[in-house]
């Protein structure tokens, strides 16, 4: 009778077991299936803003409600007490240029590595010098 005891605990319990990962499924599919439908919602906002905000209905909105163009004798520049202004803009060097910066080689190597590699070995493994 123990025997069958023990079965019946253990069946009881691989049930229950399966009946919280079926449920933990279940779940699991929902939440997938409403990302989903949030992705997509997101998606469509998305497209309404840019929509929305594109340069030709930004100026149809604008001159609806009143505002033109300014013209260029209308434009006021302010300026601020101690704002720097932009960065200077410093354009990269070529490729090929031949000034000395960081990344180039010094002067002072005067062979390429497979001549070296050459001398080396016809020292008979560096020991010549």
């Amino acid at each position: 009778m123990l025997p069958l005891i023990a079965l019946l605990i253990v069946g009881g319990m691989y049930l229950a077991v399966n009946a919280r990962r079926a449920q933990a499924g279940r779940q699991v599919l929902v939440l997938q299936k409403k990302q989903a439908e949030l992705e997509r919602m997101n998606a469509d906002l998305t497209a309404m803003l840019a929509e929305l905000t594109s340069p030709e209905q930004m100026l149809e909105r604008a001159l609806s409600l009143g505002y033109r163009p300014a013209k260029p004798g209308e434009v006021e520049y302010i300026l601020v007490e101690g704002y720097p202004g932009p960065p200077v803009f410093v354009a990269p060097r070529p490729p090929a240029s031949s000034s000395m910066g960081e990344g180039t080689l010094s002067p002072a190597y005067t062979e390429t590595l497979g001549e070296w590699l050459l001398r080396w070995l016809s020292w008979g493994g560096g020991g010549g010098q």
